[in-house]
């Protein structure tokens, strides 16, 4: 192997420390899941995630499947009609986590109108109805 073949080896895999990890084709499907992990702080409220300053996309980086051992409690499994794809399938398949997002876009959307036009011309609706 010659120079300028290894190094062009090095640029298409992490490198022999990294197990020769080779740089994924970005989908978009792919680019809503790496969005999703980097938002999961909005996600669940309850469950703390270190900040992630990065801007751009790593460059080498793998997707796997979490397989639970024999001894993992039942309820603790996902069905396989829970499993989907991606990580946005599965997020929009969960009733309890959908209730919440719709909530939380509720409540975020009420407080960017309170202020407006719509909110005034409420507000003066209510004076009226109260003098009859």
């Amino acid at each position: 192997v010659t120079g300028g073949e290894r190094k062009k080896q090095q640029q298409e895999t992490a490198g022999a420390g990294w197990f020769g990890m080779k740089a994924p084709i970005v989908t978009p499907e792919l680019k809503r899941d790496l969005r999703v992990l980097k938002l999961r702080n909005a996600l669940d409220p309850k469950r703390f995630y270190r900040k992630d300053d990065r801007e751009e996309v790593p460059k080498y980086f793998e997707v796997g499947t979490v397989i639970e051992g024999p001894t993992e409690f039942y309820s603790g499994r996902l069905t396989r009609k829970e499993r989907k794809r991606t990580i946005v399938e599965e997020l929009m398949a969960d009733t309890e986590a959908r209730r919440y997002f719709k909530r939380k876009y509720k409540e975020i959307q009420s407080e960017k109108q309170s202020g407006g036009k719509a909110w005034y011309k409420q507000q003066v609706a209510k004076r009226h109805r109260k003098k009859r």
